[in-house]
């Protein structure tokens, strides 16, 4: 799955400044696809390589947190030095700091990550501190120094469930699946008002996590032997990650996650087994964190930035952020690994193959 994972990364870099003009899937979209993904890689590595939470915990901190915190500096050393940012200025982040209550909001969903969702829909208050809204357009989020930090707040949500939802049966997960995605249905029919709010709210995201746990358990009843139909199943999700924009607009949230959902099994089957594919998804990552201050110092310092420029960097970084990284956590992560514990991905039977 690492070629589609860099797909979705460069889509979401596709929504913030055009690289292509095919009709890419969107950029939340993309990252909806991309918790798809993540609920099927977590019960692969709860069921393959940790024994106990705790290290599974750690092996996701180390994960997530250096690469961010490499992020967020850089991001605000472009906003302090240089005044670089892809939707504020340094007066008006300084603005929001000078209040108690932004500069409390804004330093730990930053430097926590949780709760940096429900920056767009807080706002200033006439009267000082913060207010909700129902439009994004005058909310903080704008300030944040990784805007698009909110999915790793869900990301995370889903790490502290990890453990116990791959111990769940599949007619429970897809129980939780089925409640979540009604819920996500029912918010547009409470009035619009409430759809920023509920946008990125997790339980109504749930799904898309439950229905990767149940793709892994659908690969492992799969044959191990790789077939032609997982290279037509690739084949079909590149199509629909290219061409997505066509779909209608009730059907576009969730297209490119159902789809990842239902090929999944088959392509990890053929592509998990090669090494590039696998470097290639470890790039993903650092491109998502990294790509929109590569857009803002284009769009800072270039007449007509291109985004073929844009994203020729954003990659650059992410290697660089990879090779700085990977060695030292891979080491750290391997010391973690010992045997699953019994029960884990209990609903598959055939051994999987390490990612």
């Amino acid at each position: 799955m690492g070629l589609i994972r860099l797909l979705l990364a460069i889509a979401v870099l596709n929504s913030h400044f055009t690289v292509s003009g095919l009709p890419m899937v969107r950029g939340h979209e993309a990252v909806l696809a991309f918790f798809a993904i993540s609920g099927f890689y977590m019960a692969l590595i709860l069921d393959t390589r940790y024994a106990s939470p705790g290290r599974f915990y750690l092996s996701r901190f180390l994960t997530i947190y250096p690469p961010y915190v490499l992020a967020v500096a850089v991001a605000v050393g472009l906003l302090v030095s240089f005044d670089i940012h892809p939707m504020t200025s340094k007066a008006e982040l300084s603005r929001l700091m000078s209040d108690p209550a932004g500069f409390l909001v804004m330093t730990w969903t930053t430097l926590g990550i949780l709760g940096q969702e429900l920056l767009f829909c807080l706002s200033h208050a006439p009267e000082g501190g913060l207010q909700f809204i129902p439009a994004a357009r005058d909310s903080i989020w704008r300030n944040a120094p990784l805007i698009q930090g909110w999915s790793l707040s869900l990301e995370i949500m889903f790490y502290a469930m990890a453990p116990l939802m791959v111990r769940l049966r599949s007619r429970t997960l897809v129980g939780l699946a089925c409640a979540s995605l009604a819920l996500r249905l029912a918010v547009p029919l409470a009035g619009p008002e409430n759809v920023l709010f509920f946008k990125r709210f997790f339980p109504l995201e749930l799904w898309t996590f439950a229905g990767g746990i149940l793709a892994y358990r659908l690969r492992k009843r799969l044959p191990a032997t790789p077939q032609l139909t997982d290279y037509a199943a690739f084949a079909a999700l590149v199509a629909t990650l290219l061409l997505a924009g066509w779909t209608p607009e009730p059907a576009k949230p969730y297209l490119m996650p159902a789809a990842v959902m239902a090929a999944m099994p088959f392509v990890f089957r053929s592509f998990g087994r090669f090494w590039f594919d696998r470097f290639i998804g470890k790039l993903s990552y650092p491109f998502y964190l990294f790509h929109y201050s590569a857009v803002a110092v284009f769009e800072a310092a270039a007449e007509a930035p291109e985004g073929w420029e844009i994203l020729l960097i954003s990659l650059s970084a992410a290697l660089m952020v990879h090779t700085l990284f990977e060695p030292g956590l891979a080491h750290l992560k391997r010391r973690l690994r010992g045997p699953a514990p019994d029960g884990l991905g209990q609903d598959a039977s055939s051994a999987t193959p390490a990612r």
